[in-house]
């Protein structure tokens, strides 16, 4: 195996740490991940949302100016992370877990922003004892749209011989006398040769990396601030169509609940332990055809409903506006998921007199509301089910636009945290 590669397993880890979770007995191929792990660091830099043509030709964009620091402009997070403080930890470098790569990567970005501010151009990443590193050298920041920055920079590998420590390859390049050494696990290290090869396929090739270049093993490329996932596009990373172990086309589903599909019995009793608390769950229980609806504006008494998982500086999640895109596409495949229904306390104090209902997936793939004139009485049976928390969890199946099957008798076992 090359010393760049990623294996399969370390694969799934990177996407589960990055809000991507999937069954661990799965077998997808190792070429599926890969995509899948590609089209998450995309996502993870918010890459649609701030660059509207690629190959970049940085001539056109503006040079980095605001009397805000990139490192303010370059932090991202979450409601959950700011409270528990994640990013403000010291960073582990080569002592840190497998599970914490990308949360190790995002503050290796921060530091970048750091050097920026400092005035320093020079960072090396390296590893534990004499083994391979990274050499980067910024070379200027651009403003993307949004105002986020955009870090241009050429980078180069250190790779080091029985007869060349990595040390001594640091010492032959030329750099300021003032630079940044940071110590970083191997894992981060191939992850972050991965991001910068991927981003230098998007710049224009004629970008000039000035001194630094090919031919003393220096390549462009690029990186912007890595924020996590905001769930409106974990649907589309997470959502499998086919078998729910091997990806294949299904063929059948299970006969107890109906929920979920597979191409053979081999892969049924495979998937087995994981299904079986989703199946006990949900068989038997009675389901009930509801149509939501999407709102035309605003609801000012919905402002109080806040997801701790959003993005906090996401401008599509910072109010609860109706979709620009058209209706919302089936992310779960016609199969069954489990759905958050929360009333807002500013109706009045138990919300009983509320006339619609929040409805969203794990993954915010949609928002609608369901209201109360659509089904009086089963509405007030949700209601009651909700007691004072205001909120549940159930089993819904998409089977329209704005149609949906509810099982609303038949709770998940345990409340997941989202």
């Amino acid at each position: 195996m090359s010393s760049n590669n990623i294996s399969r397993d370390e694969l799934q880890i990177l996407l589960s740490s990055m809000g991507i979770v999937l069954p661990k007995d799965n077998k997808l191929p190792t070429e599926e991940l890969n995509r899948r792990f590609g089209q998450a660091l995309n996502t993870s830099q918010e890459f649609s949302d701030v660059i509207e043509n690629t190959p970049i030709n940085l001539s056109s964009l503006p040079k980095w100016f605001s009397r805000q620091s990139l490192f303010e402009a370059t932090q991202r997070g979450n409601l959950t992370e700011a409270l528990a403080g994640v990013m403000s930890q010291p960073k582990k470098g080569h002592l840190s877990s497998k599970e914490e790569t990308f949360k190790e990567m995002r503050q290796s970005i921060l530091l970048m922003a750091h050097a920026c501010d400092v005035g320093i151009r020079d960072i090396f990443f390296v590893t534990d004892g004499d083994k391979p590193g990274i050499s980067i050298r910024i070379i200027d920041v651009f403003r993307s749209k949004n105002k986020v920055p955009l870090f241009f920079f050429v980078y180069k590998e250190l790779i080091p011989t029985p007869s060349t420590s990595i040390w001594n390859l640091k010492d032959d390049i030329p750099i300021d006398k003032t630079h940044i050494n940071s110590r970083i696990s191997d894992l981060e290290r191939r992850t972050l040769l991965r991001l910068f090869r991927k981003n230098t396929k998007k710049l224009d090739p004629k970008a000039n990396a000035t001194e630094f270049n090919a031919e003393g093993g220096f390549h462009p490329s690029f990186v912007l601030p890595l924020c996590p996932i905001a769930m409106r596009n974990l649907g589309k990373l997470t959502n499998d169509p086919g078998c729910e172990v091997c990806g294949k086309k299904n063929t059948s589903r299970c006969m107890q609940c109906m929920s979920v599909v597979y191409c053979s019995k081999n892969c049924q009793r495979a998937h087995w332990k994981t299904h079986k608390k989703t199946c006990k769950s949900i068989k038997g229980g009675t389901w009930h055809a509801i149509t939501v609806h999407e709102p035309n504006v605003v609801a000012p008494q919905l402002s109080s409903i806040v997801n701790r998982l959003e993005s906090t500086h996401d401008p599509y999640t910072a109010g609860m506006s109706p979709s620009n895109n058209g209706i919302p596409p089936d992310v779960h495949g016609g199969k069954i998921f489990l759905a958050k229904f929360q009333v807002a306390l500013t109706y009045d104090d138990q919300g009983t007199n509320a006339p619609d209902m929040l409805i969203y997936d794990r993954t915010r793939s949609f928002r609608f509301f369901w209201k109360r004139s659509s089904n009086p009485e089963l509405f007030a049976e949700a209601q009651t089910m909700m007691g004072s928390k205001l909120k549940f969890y159930r089993w819904m199946r998409r089977t329209g636009d704005y149609q949906f099957d509810l099982c609303i008798d038949r709770a998940p076992e345990e409340d997941p945290l989202w």
